[in-house]
């Protein structure tokens, strides 16, 4: 179960990624993300919760995750509801499955859940300027898995939300934490251009959400590029 007295920690997978030391890590509900079980053999332990929610990703990562013991979370980007059996042969195991936000008057039915949106229909389908914090009504995917488990951290409870690994720079196109790159087959060059221009919008209006809903989301990433999120370090936030 989930400990919403703790802090959560969101872990993205930049390079800073390296300087987490593992001695502080039982100290918060950790949600790691896309590749970060390439870690769990240096840290001498798993994280808590891992999210996923790029197709790209999920292809890559195969059933590296077959052992996890946590929750482990599965959207599609490119699909309403992912499609669940497709993605246990991949992955060789059951997931909680995450339901992408739709635009309000999207119509949301058997036939419909079933579509695969083409790259040029996902503005039309689906929403990238609410959230919701409710799993029947979807997530905001963003473009960032670290979007999407921020807000299931939020749906666990959790009142102070920590950011790592969320450089939002990319020294280079394969710009991630060390062995991690050779596994990357799937580059968004539009995305690895101006990754802030992408996510800090999100992260801010994350912010304005959580004010009323008293959460603190704190960017804690060495070095990290975010401008407008509230910094700290880890441990004392």
């Amino acid at each position: 179960m989930s400990d919403p007295s703790k802090a959560a920690l969101v872990m993205g997978n930049g390079p800073s990624i390296d300087q987490v030391d593992p001695a502080i890590l039982p100290e918060y509900e950790t949600f790691g993300t896309n590749h970060i079980c390439k870690k769990f053999a240096a840290w001498g332990r798993p994280l808590d919760n891992v999210v996923i929610t790029d197709s790209n990703r999920l292809a890559e990562i195969g059933t590296a995750y077959k052992d996890f013991k946590g929750r482990f979370y599965v959207g599609d980007q490119r699909y309403i509801e992912p499609p669940v059996s497709h993605w246990r042969r991949i992955l060789g195991r059951d997931f909680i499955p995450l339901r992408q936000l739709t635009k309000q008057m999207m119509p949301v039915n058997a036939l419909t859940r079933r579509i695969r949106w083409t790259h040029y229909l996902i503005a039309t389908v689906f929403d990238k300027t609410r959230f919701t914090f409710d799993f029947e009504k979807g997530l905001n995917f963003g473009s960032s898995v670290v979007i999407s488990a921020i807000q299931i951290a939020a749906i666990q409870g959790h009142r102070r939300i920590l950011l790592t690994g969320v450089d939002s720079h990319y020294a280079t196109p394969k710009s991630y934490f060390a062995g991690m790159t050779g596994d990357i087959q799937y580059v968004n060059p539009t995305f690895i251009a101006s990754p802030r221009l992408f996510m800090e919008p999100l992260l801010v209006l994350l912010q304005i959400y959580f004010e009323p809903m008293g959460i603190e989301l704190i960017d804690c990433t060495p070095g990290g590029s975010l401008r407008f999120i509230k910094k700290g370090t880890l441990i004392d936030g």
